[in-house]
């Protein structure tokens, strides 16, 4: 006998079918299963590993792979049409500068504030001569350079000061004593090409040093230290023009002052 009651047709019903579970449990895995595939292919810092992955996934449920799109806009994720993580925003933060990083930007700073001072009295000073284009400045970060022509310091041939130009060096003098004790000040003298052979210069080197070491006198004089200057006389070897016309040689004969703040080691700039 069947283990059925007999139906209406005198058949035996079926049993019920209690593990029909099971088919809903292979559900249940399957989509699990597929969620971690598409986890770990967001977390995959490999683009070409997440296709890869992204086109396993679509072929198992759909039987024909599919074209995985690289898209570059940040919408599209791992499968087409899915969105991609969202981003974790990270606060930047500014790296700290080392104090001693600190101590010479506050020191270059402080420089720098004290050379465009300087600039600015002397310029007040010698304006009516850069008008006249009898005196020029050139200004660096650290360095402040002032250029005279010569006739307007000295008679052709001599190293003694006009007395105007006496006068206007010694309030120069005075505007650069209140620069600290690091910085320098140079002095440098030029001549053109033109020999002279003189009783007190026999050549262009002399005359030229002897210029720069009356100026750098006056500085003295009107409390500069002499520590921090220094002349020199380069003669008619650093010309600025050309010799062969008058106003060139006009421009090459010059007495050139640089003002120098000290480097980042402590010593003198230019030195």
């Amino acid at each position: 006998m069947g283990h059925g009651a007999p139906g209406p047709g005198g058949e035996p019903e079926a049993a019920p079918n209690h593990e029909r579970w099971v088919i809903s449990y292979a559900d249940l895995l399957t989509l699990l299963l597929a969620f971690f595939v598409v986890l770990y292919a967001s977390s995959t810092q490999n683009r070409h590993k997440m296709d890869q992955e992204a086109e396993s996934f679509v072929k198992a449920f759909h039987g024909t792979p599919a074209s995985v799109q690289s898209a570059s806009t940040a919408g599209s994720g791992v499968m087409q049409h899915s969105p991609s993580p969202v981003p974790i925003q990270r606060e930047k933060t500014q790296p700290k500068m080392p104090r001693t990083d600190r101590t010479l930007a506050h020191q270059v700073t402080a420089e720098v504030l004290t050379l465009d001072k300087v600039k600015q009295v002397l310029q007040h000073l010698l304006q009516p001569l850069i008008d006249k284009h009898e005196v020029s400045m050139q200004s660096q970060p650290l360095t402040l350079t002032i250029q005279l022509d010569a006739s307007v310091l000295f008679p052709s041939g001599e190293a003694d000061l006009k007395p105007p130009a006496m006068q206007l060096l010694t309030q120069v003098g005075a505007s650069l004593v209140a620069l600290p004790p690091e910085f320098t000040v140079n002095v440098e003298g030029f001549t053109d090409n033109k020999p002279i052979d003189t009783a007190l210069f026999p050549n262009n080197w002399a005359l030229s040093a002897a210029r720069a070491v009356t100026v750098v006198t006056l500085f003295q004089a009107n409390k500069l230290p002499g520590g921090q200057m220094c002349a020199q006389g380069f003669g008619e070897f650093a010309p600025v023009a050309s010799n062969d016309t008058d106003a060139g040689r006009a421009k090459n004969r010059r007495v050139v002052i640089v003002i120098h703040a000290p480097d980042l080691d402590g010593t003198a700039h230019g030195k």
